[in-house]
């Protein structure tokens, strides 16, 4: 008999529940690879091959997509910590079980799967800001959204909570001096993956790439990780630029470049040079902003190919 999983929210020879279908403002418009749905079908695909290994059967169609996927396995972490960044964004730190580790390379997420109070399962990506390597403990940088159904879920954790992750996933490749320069436009919490690549550069003392970071937010106080990025920016090879298109007459720290306004043509032809061919272009934001930026690069004279996107 063949088990058709397709019409129904659980199944009744194993009650796991149907993951949840990310509703109309769950994504969160920053372009994300993979976007909310393109994790919900992952996770559709991996609730039947769970079934299928527990009833002993399932489709053709149903093993091809299956044995397509990656990193299938989750792993229950404890929540050790939650430190505010902003009134919507926190830093969750968690611990993984006792001998089991965390090979993460920069530019890699990992995909959260939390049950909702109605039973479903909700499924997201994020981008850990620890360092790469084996860790036996990791930071997600999450800003919550108000009716985002795992930003409800996020909402309830307190130090303890058990949380299912698995990954890593992605497939930027990097090597030391690869390129001479990589130029980095950033919007909001798309500054995530963009800060791993910083960081793994600037405290390599073999690498000579130079770095420049274009960064906007809506206000001075919506900058993330602010501290970590000035930090970053005494180090001889990078560079960071401000800009705020909601915030008038702000001023920065001292040493700063703040800009009241959006990242706009001017700006990328004066920050960019386009004519470097060993150089890079990486954007991360909403993806508004991904398609301004590109566009920006394309008319200074860089091509797809020069230009990454998260």
């Amino acid at each position: 008999m063949s088990i058709r999983m397709d019409d129904f929210d659980v199944c009744d020879a194993c009650l796991v529940h149907k993951p949840l279908e990310p509703g109309a403002t769950d994504c969160c418009g920053q372009g994300c690879q993979p976007c909310v749905l393109d994790i919900h079908q992952d996770e559709l695909n991996l609730w039947k091959l769970n079934c299928w290994k527990t009833h002993g059967e399932g489709s053709k169609e149903e093993q091809i997509v299956c044995k397509s996927m990656k990193s299938m396995d989750y792993t229950s972490c404890v929540l050790d910590s939650i430190q505010a960044v902003s009134t919507d964004t926190f830093k969750y730190t968690f611990k993984l079980p006792e001998g089991c580790s965390l090979q993460i390379s920069i530019g890699m997420h990992l995909i959260l799967r939390q049950t909702s109070s109605h039973g479903g399962l909700v499924s997201r990506q994020y981008t850990p800001i620890s360092p790469p390597g084996n860790r036996k403990e990791f930071t997600i940088l999450i800003k919550l959204y108000q009716d985002g159904q795992m930003s409800n879920i996020i909402r309830n954790w307190q130090v303890g909570s058990v949380t299912d992750w698995r990954g890593p996933l992605g497939s930027f490749s990097y090597h030391t001096n690869q390129y001479s320069h990589i130029y980095l436009l950033a919007a909001g919490t798309g500054i995530t993956p963009i800060y791993q690549i910083i960081r793994h550069i600037v405290q390599n003392e073999e690498e000579e790439t130079i770095l420049k970071l274009l960064y906007a937010s809506r206000t001075y106080r919506d900058i993330l990780m602010r501290k970590e990025l000035n930090d970053l920016a005494h180090y001889w090879n990078f560079k960071v630029l401000y800009f705020v298109s909601d915030d008038a007459g702000v001023r920065g720290s001292y040493g700063e470049q703040v800009h009241e306004r959006r990242i706009c043509l001017e700006d990328v032809q004066r920050e960019v040079a386009a004519l470097l061919k060993s150089s890079l272009a990486v954007v991360c934001g909403t993806r508004d902003f991904e398609a301004d930026m590109k566009s920006h690069l394309i008319k200074i004279g860089f091509d797809n190919e020069r230009i990454l996107r998260f």
